[in-house]
């Protein structure tokens, strides 16, 4: 039966509903908090409140609640179930506190071990990203205090602070190591296709702090390139989309400039994580990491694009000789195979490929370039009618110093003509100086020039025509040559390239790794999402703090995405979010039925399609109950 009991912490009283209940396998009775009341103020309010609800409010007037409550009505209490109890039970499946035990030096806060603590923060950090301070608040609204027995209010932020405290970056590989161990003995044959990437997490860490040296001002791909952030390489997979190996590093320093430290860590430690050796594996990158000395690193076979730039005589293969290729996702791509194709250094495959969506895209940003120009244009024109503008000014100035140098350099050519007639030298004789010339026209030309700023590329499809002069005025005309422009898209839009060392791929194959590139894009967007599994917020200030709350929003990620396999196997497709939403409108609580004083605990009823998604978490299988099941077989036997 349930009770109150008064806990004494720190010299203050504190109060709680208590029962009593023997956890399985266990002989003896264990007291579970079922609620949290608070200090005895919280109890007084709690008693009176009671009181007023069976008699009426202070003033002697029973509201119709209250007297539907005195002849008969039910009262409940719920609680969030389904979204934190499923992402517990598959942490458990996965044994991801034996994982940490076994990475992380033991340490018990607030009674419970280090690895459990942390688990509750990658749950808290999948469903409801906020501080660690807000997680006491959030876990009092959902059915994990009950089930798993703790109380909500002694895991503060300090708590969470010691779990993460004097975990070092090797603790924090070996741990993310064992974990994409024991999903390899869960999906053997999902790791094989790996990816690489890179991408950084702006923070509010102060400029002065310099207690942080991994978050540096950098380029920022959220465009908060005026705040500090940190970095990140991973590696993940196209089937299974949790990272397999990743680094965090400084946010000032570049992608091609990581790719070679990271590679090393990654070729030292993939064939004891994957069980595989380098000669098996192969990963695919963009093109942002290519350089000869970071090729010339490399021992695993690779997939990666590449500027056609370098190889600008691939531009002139005209798309009609492009072939038709069907991926493995469905797609088809134009291509076209060189083999023997050098870049970077190495010798390999070059597979150049035209998309459609490529060529719309590009031909669209050149068609907002030419009204970028108009608009240039247009304001230069009306400037030139305007004869106390600056053209006009500049081009007073720039005839003068024409004036000059011409005045000057005839001068100089006089002078030496004339020596050389007195002295009558011998040999070769020195020649004159041209005498510059005047062209109006030519420098007004040079002028207009402005009206291509950041759009040099224009200048081949557009001739400007110059009119007038300083007395008249000016005035300037343009033509744009379409068939030029044409002719251009022709040969430009659409084309990317491809290239590998896999020479004995199929074209099919190669294109198909390379397009499930997504998945690590996919994988990125996810952890900068707000509403589940957001890397930020983040409130830590020391580079093994920030790499500890990372590893568990990756963490919380992993669970969330075997979760989500779990029910694509069941006939269930959802997102990782969509999953956590619909699970997280399954309550569990306590229901006071009319005429009794004990309060039984039960999940509410549920929609057919809120029961099939947890009849799947209900059989995911529990270590406790695995080990019953094995004592039965013995038994049996």
């Amino acid at each position: 039966m349930a009770s109150i009991r008064k806990k004494t912490k720190k010299g203050h009283d504190y109060y709680y509903i208590v029962t009593s209940r023997r956890a399985p396998g266990s002989k003896y009775p264990k007291e579970v908090v079922l609620e949290y009341i608070g200090p005895v103020d919280k109890l007084f309010d709690r008693v009176l409140n009671e009181y007023y609800l069976r008699t009426g409010d202070p003033k002697g007037n029973a509201s119709g609640k209250q007297a539907e409550h005195e002849t008969g009505g039910v009262r409940f209490k719920c609680y969030s179930h389904g979204g934190p109890m499923a992402m517990f039970r598959m942490a458990q499946y996965i044994g991801v506190e034996k994982i940490l035990d076994e990475a992380f030096s033991s340490k018990t806060i607030q009674g419970m071990s280090r690895s459990r603590v942390l688990l509750l923060a990658a749950i808290h950090r999948a469903i409801d990203p906020a501080s660690k301070k807000a997680f006491s608040a959030w876990a009092q609204t959902t059915s994990l205090p009950y089930h798993l027995g703790f109380a909500p209010e002694a895991l503060s932020s300090q708590a969470f602070w010691e779990a993460m405290d004097g975990i070092s970056e090797e603790e924090v590989h070996k741990a993310q190591q064992l974990l994409t161990k024991r999903l390899l003995e869960m999906y053997p044959d999902e790791l094989n296709d790996l990816h690489l990437d890179y991408t950084n997490y702006f923070t509010y860490i102060d400029t002065r702090n310099g207690r942080c040296v991994v978050c540096q001002r950098g380029h920022n791909k959220q465009k908060r390139t005026d705040l500090r952030q940190f970095s990140l390489a991973m590696i993940t997979s196209h089937l299974l989309q949790v990272p397999v190996l990743w680094e965090m590093y400084e946010g000032s320093r570049n992608d091609k400039a990581e790719f070679g430290a990271f590679m090393e860590k990654v070729q030292k430690d993939l064939p004891d994580t994957i069980g595989k050796s380098l000669d098996e594996v192969t990963v695919s990158f963009d093109g942002g990491s290519n350089s000869e000395e970071n090729f010339k690193s490399l021992r695993v076979h690779f997939i990666c694009a590449h500027s056609l730039d370098s190889h600008k005589e691939l531009y002139d293969i005209d798309v009609d000789q492009y072939q038709e290729v069907k991926l493995a996702n469905g797609h088809t791509r134009r291509a076209y195979r060189i083999d023997g194709l050098t870049f970077s250094g190495i010798t390999g495959t070059g597979i150049l490929t035209y998309s459609e969506d490529l060529y719309i895209g590009q031909e669209a940003q050149m068609g907002r370039d030419i009204e970028k120009f108009k608009a240039k244009f247009e304001e230069f024109r009306s400037r030139c009618q305007n004869p106390r503008s600056r053209i006009y000014s500049s081009m007073r100035k720039r005839k003068t110093e024409v004036e000059k140098q011409i005045s000057e350099v005839t001068k100089e050519n006089e002078e030496l003509l004339k020596e050389q007639k007195d002295q009558a030298k011998k040999g070769r004789k020195k020649k004159p100086k041209e005498v510059p010339v005047w062209d109006e026209a030519s420098e007004f030309l040079k002028l207009t020039r402005s009206c291509f700023t950041g759009l040099r590329t224009l200048e081949q499809f557009i001739t400007i025509i110059p009119s007038g002069n300083m007395e008249s005025g000016y005035d300037v005309s343009f033509q744009l040559d379409e068939a030029k422009l044409a002719v251009y898209k022709r040969k430009y839009y659409g084309k990317k390239l491809t290239c590998t060392d896999r020479t004995d791929w199929s074209t099919e194959e190669v294109l198909s790794s390379y397009a499930s590139q997504e998945c690590i894009e996919d994988l990125f967007k996810t952890s900068k999402k707000v509403d589940h599994f957001a890397v930020r917020p983040q409130y830590h200030w020391t580079d093994d703090k920030i790499r500890v709350h990372v590893f568990l929003c990756f963490l919380a990620i992993t669970i969330a995405e075997v979760l989500r396999r779990r029910m694509a196997d069941e006939g269930l497709t959802y997102t990782k979010a969509a999953m956590l939403d619909e699970l997280c409108k399954i309550h569990d609580g306590w229901i006071l039925m009319p005429g009794q004083k004990k309060a039984v605990r039960a999940l509410e009823e549920l929609t057919p399609s809120l029961q099939s998604m947890w009849n799947i978490v209900e059989k995911i299988p529990s270590p406790d109950n695995v080990k019953r099941d094995k004592k039965r077989k013995l038994r049996k036997n």
